[in-house]
């Protein structure tokens, strides 16, 4: 009765069935041209990097489990992102596919070929379904025309779509970030409800630690919805993510004998891949002498609080702090360790305020320039060109740059129009939950610069920008 009576909602289910179908051609080229090994004959051109890091601890959990270990307790310790690598070793156990090849003939275990396709089809049928389930909540708040161009765009928009297509942890993330959004649309103050809010940004925050502080925007907007009928929301949001919280920092300390919550890739991050930066410029020598002089303080920290090395560390091989958590005796004094670092992060950008803040800027309007074809580059050229030099050096990268910035300032300008409606027609709620959503992200990562990061908030961006369209065209009507 449903479909039959809403042809708004049927428009919108043959967007999103037509999503998922150019998703899975989509993910079929690119199994069929890029699973293989690069030149070196172990090197993925799909898995490497962080997905390789996923994929291996992934094959860890899927063996241990096949000897008869607990599937929630087994594997290594994880920096970052468990649930993904949950997901592929379920996905392992299932289909019987094993994921690494490990001969013992390679510098690291080989990714088997074969067997990729179905856990990519899988990933987008989450994604859309996910999609469908947020439409419902949708199609209840806004008008007819913005919720089609709504749909459309998180259907097909290029940047989100490319991740369906990849093993990143983007695409489940982005589906367990539209359930979220659909259920705070709803306005509903029910323990229960929200409870389950809380349990599922408990694991979107599992999927991708940036997720770690999202329940703080979502209690901002809560306490001018529900004023003085707060309660029973955010005791529902706030039970529901700390069960989760209580359940990671009982797993690590499970492994590491330590319960602790914050990820250990939130300790090292901002050292690691911002504040050489600063040091560089502040002592105006090279990005690798600033990486050199943390090493040396780092070493001299630890030798001051009795942490030992194993003796394999040579310093001379030595080329960022972060390469030291590998010669730690044990995981108390690598804990240790990492708190050292986001001490000494946090020392470093207060001491230079005005290079922190001059960076920030910079990388920051980096990071809200959109790029839809990075998965394509990173597939065709990481790993793949001789000399393995990075895509943002070569002159491909630089002669999209213009395509990208007039790319990001249309998706902009649009949603600009739908902000100034919801203001207009007093849609406060909607217009708070969506503006910090998109701002968290800014502000979270920010510092970072790296696009792909900024991708969630496009989630939220999508409501701005359909609602924009409509605006838009009705305008040009009338005139």
């Amino acid at each position: 009765m449903f479909f039959n009576k809403n042809k708004k909602f049927r428009w919108s289910l043959f967007l999103i069935l037509s999503g998922f179908f150019l998703s899975v051609l989509l993910s079929s080229y690119y199994i069929n041209k890029y699973d293989n090994y690069t030149s070196d004959g172990y090197t993925h051109q799909l898995i490497k990097d962080e997905t390789y890091y996923h994929w291996r601890l992934g094959d860890r959990i899927a063996e241990e489990t096949r000897e008869g270990k607990n599937f929630f307790l087994s594997g290594d310790v994880t920096y970052t992102k468990p649930l993904h690598q949950r997901i592929v070793a379920l996905y392992s156990l299932v289909t019987g596919y094993d994921l690494i090849d490990d001969d013992g003939n390679n510098p690291i275990p080989k990714v088997n070929l074969g067997g990729k396709l179905p856990f990519l089809i899988f990933q987008s049928f989450i994604y859309f379904f996910s999609l469908f389930y947020f439409s419902k909540s949708l199609i209840k708040i806004v008008p007819e025309k913005s919720f089609f161009y709504i749909i459309l765009f998180l259907s097909i928009e290029l940047t989100i779509f490319q991740y369906h297509s990849s093993f990143w942890t983007e695409s489940i993330y982005f589906s367990l970030q539209l359930i979220i959004f659909g259920k705070l649309l709803e306005k509903n103050k029910n323990f229960f409800h929200n409870f389950i809010i809380g349990l599922l940004v408990g694991f979107a925050f599992l999927q991708r630690s940036g997720a770690i502080f999202y329940i703080l925007p979502i209690l901002i907007c809560y306490s001018f919805l529900f004023k003085k009928k707060i309660f029973q929301p955010f005791f529902g949001i706030t039970t529901g993510y700390t069960l989760i919280a209580v359940l990671i920092g009982s797993y690590n300390f499970y492994k590491t004998n330590t319960f602790y919550i914050y990820p250990s890739e939130g300790k090292y991050a901002i050292h690691t891949y911002f504040c050489t930066d600063i040091i560089a410029e502040k002592f105006d020598i090279s990005v690798e002498e600033a990486r050199l002089y943390e090493v040396k303080k780092t070493v001299q920290w630890a030798k001051k609080n009795n942490l030992k090395f194993n003796n394999e560390l040579n310093l001379d091989k030595i080329k960022s702090t972060l390469e030291l958590r590998n010669y730690f005796l044990n995981e108390y004094e690598k804990n240790k360790y990492f708190d050292y670092l986001n001490q000494r992060q946090f020392e470093i950008l207060f001491d230079n305020p005005i290079i922190t803040s001059k960076k920030i800027i910079e990388k920051t309007l980096h990071l809200i320039v959109l790029n839809p074809t990075f998965n394509y580059f990173y597939n065709e050229y990481r790993g793949k060109q001789e000399g393995k030099v990075s895509f943002v050096y070569t002159e491909t990268h630089k002669k999209l740059i213009p395509f990208r910035i007039f790319y990001t300032l249309i998706i902009y300008l649009f949603s600009l129009l739908g902000f100034i409606y919801l203001f207009r027609n007093k849609k406060y709620y909607e217009l708070c939950l969506i503006s910090l959503s998109i701002l968290y992200y800014i502000g979270l990562f920010g510092w970072y610069g790296k696009t792909r990061l900024y991708v969630p908030a496009l989630i939220y961006l999508s409501v701005f920008f359909g609602i924009g369209v409509e605006m838009f065209i009705n305008n040009f009507k009338k005139k």
